[in-house]
Order: C-alpha cells, then sequence, then structure tokens
C-alpha cells in the first residue's frame, strides 16, 4: 500500500505544481488587459485537466485508508469515468464561444485527440468501475491520471507558445 499511495501522491503533488504555474502563466499572459475568451478558455481547459488527477489522486488515497484497495480503486475509476464524462460534455459547448478568428488555437486539430484520449480514459475507467477489467486496476487507473497530466501539460506548452495575435482595435 506505501506504493501505491507514494505513487498517488506523487500525481497529486505534480498536479497541484502544474496549476500553481498554470496561474502564474495565466497572470502574465494578458497583463494589465483584459482576458481574451480563447485565453479563459484554454486556462480552464488547462486548470480542469491539472487539478482532476491531482483531487482524485487525494481522494484514492482518502479512499484506500478506509476500505479494501480494489474497491476503493473502483469507486475512485467510477469518479474519474464521470468527470471525464463532464470534461466530454462541456468542453465542446465552451469551444464554440471562441471566436472564429481564434479557433486555430483551439481547432479540431488539437480538439479530436484530446477527445480521443478523454473517450478513451473514459472507457477504461467506466470499465474499471463495473468489474470488466479485474486485471492491473491500479495500474490502468494510474496511467489514465499520467495521461490526463500529460495531456495538461500539452496545453500549457501551448499556452505559452501559441498565443492569438493581438486584436486591433477599429
Amino acid at each position: 500500500m506505501s506504493e501505491i499511495t507514494d505513487l498517488l501522491s506523487t500525481i497529486t503533488e505534480f498536479s497541484i505544481g502544474l496549476a500553481g504555474f498554470s496561474g502564474v502563466i495565466g497572470i502574465f499572459i494578458r497583463g494589465s488587459g483584459g482576458w481574451l475568451i480563447v485565453d479563459r478558455f484554454r486556462i480552464n481547459n488547462l486548470l480542469v485537466m491539472s487539478l482532476t488527477p491531482g483531487f482524485l489522486a487525494f481522494f484514492t488515497m482518502g479512499l484506500i485508508q478506509t476500505i479494501p484497495e480494489s474497491l476503493a480503486i473502483r469507486l475512485s475509476a467510477a469518479v474519474f469515468a464521470i468527470a471525464v464524462f463532464l470534461t466530454l460534455v462541456f468542453i465542446p459547448r465552451a469551444r464554440k464561444r471562441v471566436p472564429d478568428h481564434h479557433q486555430h488555437l483551439v481547432g479540431l486539430h488539437i480538439f479530436v485527440p484530446m477527445s480521443t484520449t478523454f473517450f478513451l480514459i473514459l472507457v477504461t475507467q467506466a470499465l474499471i468501475a463495473i468489474g470488466v477489467i479485474t486485471s492491473y486496476i491500479f495500474t490502468i487507473y494510474y496511467y489514465a491520471l499520467v495521461v490526463m497530466l500529460l495531456l495538461a501539460v500539452f496545453q500549457f506548452v501551448r499556452l505559452i507558445l501559441a498565443r492569438p495575435e493581438p486584436e486591433t482595435k477599429q
């Protein structure tokens, strides 16, 4: 159990660190001016993708202390599946609010691979939660958390490197 707790603690720490750096970057992105809709969309996505694995890891550590490990992981996988489902529902709706001239920053070349990855995470976590997957459930759960953090790191890098053009006042 100590190894599992150590792995989950690392996920939590990395998640919090990434969210903290995201906040700092978010502050410097717009300086004293107002945030663009695309910036708000990207920062919100980044925070959701970085904090969700941290929360889930923290939640799982607490469950492991109180109930059997396999049940704790199944319950955590169910919560993970629900969180990913909600992400898949709300992100496309929010993406539609991004103006056309900034769609290249959140376009289908980014949206489709990320949504596909989220869908795969959703399916694997749901299969763990309902008991279809019975072997290596912690390993699958853990690496799904890692994949979500990797997607967050990708979003973080894109947030820094792929910037919207400054809007001109007409």
